[in-house]
């Protein structure tokens, strides 16, 4: 009989208890998956460059002082003036250092700061040289047994537990809960709150590709979590107990409900961890066999990497009050966006799904997902195959899944 294993259904009777079940089911994989190699690329030589339209140099002219004389070599860089600005950048942190005077270190600040951007825009870094990579075929199995408990108090109280083992990872955290009319309680292994009202768009394959459909959700390692749900919305609340300062915690807000002939669901999430803000919205429609979702996650990384001018230290000196000025340097986290579309369509036995991606992080290239794949149901084992463009890299995958 299907999920009956070793007595896997068991019904305990327990001292203010009503009854309790606990359950093991099992999943398993079998095929091939094939990762595309890349081409040997030659190294290329960094190179200086003339700074002529980004206002660097006009920036250093107009505070004066001991960068002026070299704007005239910032605007036609070469090795030779870029070393003599690099000598005057260190020269001018010595004064800004030795300064105890706020004007004139406001304009030090500012020569500094401005200088290092030319020197950072007059120069383009070379690459290192690159070796060949073969394309690859291996063998794509796993098993995996599911263990669940549930049960439910004479009061009406529910609870329940969950694990995993499986072939490659023995250790795997499960997670616990305690539910009633007050909502639900979870501890263990779990997702944010804003992950489970936003969620992922549908991915392709038998192993899933290396899962680029999947958004990356700081709140991921969240180990405690609450939801309460009503009229088809549901709010939930996440935080990691392990982190003692600063935030680490997450909200979500999902409605579900009919419209027609479709079922609509929308989701809404932030978490803030450490300085760090990621808000993520999703909507996904559903009509006939046609399920279509969309979500975008914005995660604001923290302030920016700007030198600002500090009053660091005050001593006094019979009645004066001296100010030694000092530069401090935030750190630099750069801001992520992420966007995507899954469509997926079923019919009797068969299901097809496409999706796309797209990761744009500030200073970087655009990376791109996008991946196509269809299932097969045979009645306990379907059918599978994908194929992922992985940011330019492509990835192919073939075989049967099971359970029991």
């Amino acid at each position: 009989m299907k999920h009956t294993l070793l007595a896997t259904t068991a019904l305990v009777a327990m001292t203010g208890a009503a009854a309790a079940e606990i359950s093991i089911t099992a999943t398993g994989r079998i095929g091939l998956i094939s990762t595309e190699g890349s081409a040997a690329k030659d190294a290329t030589a960094g190179a200086y460059k003339a700074i002529t339209t980004d206002g660097h140099a006009a920036v250093l002219a107009m505070h004066g002082g001991a960068l002026t004389g070299l704007v005239a070599a910032a605007a036609t860089q070469t090795a030779a003036s870029a070393l003599a600005l690099t000598n005057a950048i260190a020269d001018a942190k010595v004064r800004l250092a030795n300064t105890d005077v706020v004007a004139t270190a406001k304009i030090l600040a500012t020569q500094i700061a401005s200088a290092e951007a030319v020197l950072a825009d007059s120069f383009t870094e070379g690459k290192a040289a690159v070796a060949k990579v073969a394309d690859t075929t291996s063998a794509a199995n796993r098993m995996r047994f599911n263990f669940k408990g549930t049960g439910e108090t004479d009061s009406g109280i529910s609870y329940g537990v969950s694990g995993r083992f499986e072939q490659s990872n023995t250790s795997t955290s499960g997670s616990q809960f305690v539910s009633g009319a007050f909502g639900k309680i979870s501890m263990g292994d779990l997702d944010g709150a804003d992950e489970n009202a936003a969620g992922n768009i549908s991915g392709v394959g038998l192993t899933g590709l290396t899962d680029t459909n999947d958004f990356a959700y700081a709140s991921s390692s969240h180990n405690l979590g609450y939801e309460y749900s009503m009229s088809g919305i549901t709010f939930g609340y996440s935080q990691n107990t392990a982190v003692e300062t600063g935030s680490n915690s997450a909200m979500g807000l999902k409605y579900s409900g009919d419209m027609g002939a479709a079922s609509v669901t929308v989701g809404l999430g932030q978490a803030k961890i450490g300085t760090a803000t990621q808000t993520s919205m999703s909507a996904t429609v559903s009509t006939g066999g046609l399920t279509i979702k969309a979500v975008t996650s914005t995660n604001d990384n923290g302030p920016d990497g700007v030198t600002a001018l500090e009053k660091a230290m005050v001593t006094t000196a019979g009645s004066e009050v001296v100010y030694a000025a000092a530069v401090a340097t935030a750190a630099t986290t750069p801001d992520t966006d992420q966007t995507g579309v899954s469509i997926s369509y079923a019919m009797d036995a068969v299901s097809v799904t496409a999706f796309t991606k797209t990761v744009s992080t500030t200073g970087s290239a655009d990376m791109d997902y996008s991946g196509f794949g269809f299932a097969y149901d045979m009645g306990g084992a379907s059918l599978k195959a994908g194929v992922v463009d992985s940011n330019d890299t492509q990835i192919m995958d073939f075989g049967v899944s099971f359970s029991f």
